[in-house]
């Protein structure tokens, strides 16, 4: 296999805790995007809104993101993406019991 910048293998990157809910597998490509694999467990939603963008596929579990006046809700093979900024803030939690599986990138 040849060095590329458009690769990420995921042994490189480890799995780590992040938070007593989010385990997170990351890495940053050289175009400054952060790319991400996580696994995020159920317990409610995060306490401070994050207002950074995201590209996001469900892998497994349900996930419920809120947003300023609505909510919305993706499971398996699903796709979202939310732009960055204070209009499009949003707070994600797990819907029911199972573990949370997804990829997503993160950019500003």
């Amino acid at each position: 296999m040849t060095d590329s910048p458009y690769l990420f293998t995921a042994a490189h990157h480890p799995l780590l805790q992040a938070s007593d809910r989010l385990k997170v597998r990351e890495a940053m490509s050289p175009f400054g995007i952060a790319l991400r694999y996580q696994e995020r467990a159920p317990g409610g939603p995060e306490s401070g809104w994050c207002e950074t963008g995201h590209s996001i596929f469900i892998l497994s579990g349900r996930i419920r993101y809120q947003f300023d006046g609505h909510t919305v809700e993706a499971g398996p093979g699903d796709m979202l993406h939310i732009p960055a900024g204070p209009e499009h803030r949003h707070k994600p939690s797990v819907v029911g019991t199972d573990v949370v599986t997804y990829v997503l990138t993160e950019f500003e």
